[in-house]
């Protein structure tokens, strides 16, 4: 971890931060106990709550998970990231590639289940579609399987 005087970036960010890289890095796969608090504390020089913050960020991202008693692991899957403006973007729903495709990026993406029915539609909306209180509507409902 380099510590430059220009990050500003509180420690355990930059903690948080480097485990990461080395994550991505494959120093760490899938499955690996990550360095617990005590071995965070001395190898950065920070205190307890320091270390468990960093460990809190990865498992907050969903990068990693903690095993009661055993430590924080790496995560075997990796957790779907919406990135809101990208997937609006001209380049990318403009061009005529799914609003999907700019959050699985090249991973698998498979829909299994599909399913069309005719239902009562909520209160919310039958005012915004101008519905009678009779009315029914279509409702298409998809299942979305990533990564398998």
């Amino acid at each position: 971890m380099t510590n430059t005087d220009d990050d500003r970036r509180p420690k355990y960010q930059r903690i948080a931060d480097s485990l990461r890289e080395a994550i991505q890095s494959g120093e760490y796969g899938p499955g690996d106990r990550l360095p617990g608090e005590n071995d965070l504390m001395a190898e950065h020089g920070v205190a307890r709550m320091t270390a468990r913050q960093a460990l809190g960020v990865l498992k907050d991202e969903g990068v990693a998970e903690a095993r009661k008693g055993a430590g924080v692991f790496v995560r075997d899957f990796r957790p779907l990231r919406r990135r809101g403006i990208q997937r609006l973007s001209q380049e990318q729903w403009g061009s005529g590639r799914s609003i999907w495709s700019a959050d699985v990026e090249s991973r698998a993406l498979v829909v299994d289940q599909v399913t069309v029915s005719e239902e009562e539609p909520p209160e919310r909306v039958s005012l915004v579609l101008g519905l009678a209180e009779e009315d029914s509507v279509c409702v298409r409902r998809r299942r979305f399987v990533l990564d398998g």
